[in-house]
């Protein structure tokens, strides 16, 4: 991805288009990292399994970790991971579903 450095941008229009040129590389690859999720159901078989509350709880806590030590708001981001990882969840026993009526 080709980005001007933030101190190198002229002026506010020149800001958004670097920073909307991020938020379309991080919206793919969270598409990208949807089609692992998709795809992790076919190693689990049961409810249990897929909500994996240790494995839920030791990645948000990872992530909080990581933005922290980005010098980002640590909270945010437990924040966002937990809304995603629910968001997950929820689409992962949706598939769990269609698997046990197949």
């Amino acid at each position: 991805m080709d980005l001007k450095s933030p101190k190198n941008c002229k002026s506010l229009e020149e800001v958004r288009i670097e920073i909307d040129k991020i938020d379309e590389y991080i919206i793919s690859l969270f598409s990208e990292r949807h089609k692992y999720v998709e795809e992790i159901v076919r190693f689990k078989n049961d409810k249990e399994a897929v909500i994996a509350q240790e494995r839920k709880d030791q990645v948000i806590l990872q992530r909080k970790t990581w933005a922290a030590e980005n010098g980002l708001n640590a909270d945010t981001f437990e924040k966002m991971y937990t809304l995603l990882i629910e968001s997950n969840i929820q689409h992962e026993l949706e598939i769990l579903n269609q698997k046990k009526q197949i």
